[in-house]
């Protein structure tokens, strides 16, 4: 959800001049590849104007760490893992939320429990994004 999010808020930031440059990519420490999102996720991430349909799982891979100028994770867990596959990266390595808080997957849970996660990821997405475009 929050890649997809992520991209939606670039579009709005690009189409206005800002953001150019900037890219998202998700993938999840736990993660198989190929799994697609489930149908609440979807839903939730329409209601905000973003499109998660073709979305495909992919887990984290030393080419993507590499890649990334910031590594933003869901969990403290997340983040740990990724230090643990790559320490050099633990100065790119945050928690998406900028107070130090998890975001717990909703996965299992009702449609209204993806919408309030999704609409948190919106809100700090739009923190994370004007640091970096700042």
């Amino acid at each position: 959800m929050a890649e997809a999010i992520a991209r939606a808020a670039l579009d709005r930031a690009r189409a206005s001049g800002t953001a150019n440059g900037v890219r998202v990519a998700s993938s999840g420490v736990f993660a198989g590849a190929g799994s697609p999102a489930t149908p609440e996720a979807v839903n939730a991430v329409a209601k905000l104007g973003a499109d998660l349909s073709g979305h495909r799982s992919q887990p984290i891979s030393q080419a993507l760490i590499d890649s990334a100028s910031s590594i933003w994770c869901m969990t403290q867990g997340h983040a740990e893992r990724v230090i643990a596959m790559d320490p050099t990266v633990r100065d790119r390595v945050e928690l998406l939320d900028p107070t130090g808080a998890d975001i717990d997957d909703p996965i299992g849970g009702p449609q209204a429990l993806y919408d309030q996660v999704a609409r948190r990821l919106d809100d700090i997405i739009g923190v994370r994004l004007s640091e970096i475009t700042a």
